[in-house]
C-alpha cells in the first residue's frame, strides 16, 4: 500500500474532541471548521453536520460516518459525593474499575476516576463472576458530599473516558475516540480530495449523531437528502491480535491491509462490484467481511433512502469500545484515497439505473 499522508493534526483533533452521543457539538466543530476551506457547510437540528462540493448533476453521492463515541452520562450523586451513571451506547462496565474519565459539565471538564474494589476482596470471590451491570459502579471527583459534588457536576452531564491520542510503533495509533473520527476524517478527507476533481456530481460529506444509541442522524438524513448513492463509513473489528481470530469475528480482518469491504444481504451487489474494480485500477488493496443481516451501523438506517444504491466500507480497529482503540494511518488514508476515486468514477460512469437490478 503507498505510504500514507494521513493528516495527523485533523485526525488528532477528532478523536480528542469529545461527543458522546447527543453532545457531538464539540465534534461538528472540528468538522466545521476544516471543511469550510473548500465545501458548502450547513448544520440541521438534529446536530448532523454536512458539507458539500460539485455541481446539481447526478448523481449525488452522500459518504456518510458518525461523529458520535460511546460513554455515559451522570445519573445520580450520593451522600458522600460519588456519581452513579447511565450508559450511553454500548459501555462494557467491566471496563470502567480504574480507568480515568472526564465530566463535561458546563463549568468546564471535571476529572474523575472510576472506583475499584479491593484486589484481596475480589480475590475470595466466586470464580463464576458475572460481567457486571453500570449500577455496580461509581465515579469519583474528589468530592466529599452530595453538595460539593453537585457544584462540580449536574445530572445528565456527559462522561467519556479520558481524551487521549497516542502514537504508536508502525503508523498505528490509539484513542478511545477511533470509533467513528477515523470514518469522520474519511468523510470529509473524501470530500477535500473531491473538491480538488471538478465535476456536475454532487458529493456531500455527512458527520452524524446518535449512531451508538437510535442512529437518529442517519435516518433523518436518508429522508431528508435523498442521495441517489450513499456510502456508510465506520470502523470493524480486526482480528489481528491474541484475544480473538477470524472465525470469531465472522471473518479475517488485519490492521495495515487497506479498508475493508462490506458484502451483505442488503448492502447494493453492484455497488461493492463497483468499488472492487475501481480499488484495483488504483492499486489500492481491499479486504471483504461478510454480513448476513444488519451490519450495525449507519448503513441500515441511510438504507432507508428507497433510491439509493448502498454500501458499508469499514476501517479495521482493534479494541473497539474500550479505552484504547488502535488503528494504522495507512487504512485511514488509504480508505479516503479510494472513495475519492470511486466518486470521481461514479461521476464519470453514471447512468440511470446502473446499480438497479437487471429483471
Amino acid at each position: 500500500m503507498p505510504a500514507s499522508t494521513l493528516d495527523l493534526d485533523f485526525f488528532r483533533d477528532l478523536c480528542l474532541a469529545p461527543g458522546p452521543s447527543g453532545y457531538e457539538e464539540p465534534v461538528q466543530k472540528v468538522v466545521a471548521q476544516r471543511a469550510r476551506a473548500y465545501a458548502e457547510v450547513e448544520a440541521d437540528v438534529l446536530g448532523n453536520a454536512l458539507a458539500h462540493v460539485g455541481g446539481d448533476g447526478p448523481p449525488h453521492v452522500m459518504i456518510a460516518a458518525h461523529a458520535d463515541q460511546i460513554g455515559a452520562v451522570v445519573a445520580s450523586v450520593d451522600e458522600h459525593g460519588f456519581l452513579s451513571l447511565d450508559k450511553i451506547g454500548y459501555l462494557e462496565p467491566d471496563l470502567l474499575p480504574g480507568k480515568s474519565f472526564v465530566v463535561w459539565s458546563a463549568k468546564g471538564p471535571v476529572e474523575a476516576v472510576a472506583g475499584h474494589r479491593p484486589w484481596y476482596v475480589v480475590q475470595h470471590e466466586t470464580p463464576e463472576k458475572k460481567p457486571s451491570t453500570i449500577d455496580q459502579h461509581w465515579l469519583d471527583v474528589g468530592a466529599s458530599s452530595r453538595e460539593e459534588a453537585l457544584s462540580l457536576v449536574a445530572i445528565g452531564d456527559p462522561v467519556t473516558f479520558a481524551p487521549r491520542f497516542a502514537a504508536l510503533a508502525g503508523g498505528r495509533y490509539a484513542s478511545p475516540a477511533v470509533d467513528d473520527r477515523a470514518g469522520v476524517y474519511v468523510a470529509f478527507r473524501t470530500l477535500e480530495l473531491a473538491a480538488g476533481q471538478p465535476t456536475a456530481a454532487r458529493v456531500t460529506a455527512a458527520s452524524t449523531v446518535g449512531e451508538e444509541t437510535i442512529f437518529v442522524g442517519a435516518r433523518s438524513l436518508a429522508l431528508a437528502l435523498r442521495p441517489d448513492i450513499v456510502i456508510a463509513v465506520d470502523v470493524t473489528f480486526a482480528s489481528d491480535h491474541p484475544s480473538v481470530g477470524p472465525k470469531e469475528l465472522r471473518g479475517r480482518v488485519d490492521l495495515g491491509a487497506g479498508p475493508v469491504l462490506e458484502r451483505g444481504s442488503f448492502l447494493n451487489k453492484r455497488l461493492f462490484g463497483f468499488a472492487v474494480e475501481v480499488a484495483a485500477a488504483e492499486g489500492i488493496p481491499v479486504q471483504v467481511h461478510a454480513s448476513g443481516g444488519e451490519t450495525l451501523t449507519d448503513a441500515d438506517e441511510l438504507m432507508v433512502a428507497a433510491s439509493a444504491a448502498t454500501m458499508l466500507v469499514s476501517v479495521p480497529v482493534r479494541y473497539m469500545h474500550s479505552p484504547a482503540e488502535v488503528v494504522h494511518g495507512d487504512d485511514i488514508e488509504a480508505t479516503a484515497r479510494l472513495l475519492a476515486a470511486l466518486c470521481r468514477r461514479l461521476a464519470e460512469d453514471h447512468r440511470p439505473g446502473m446499480f438497479a437490478p437487471q429483471l
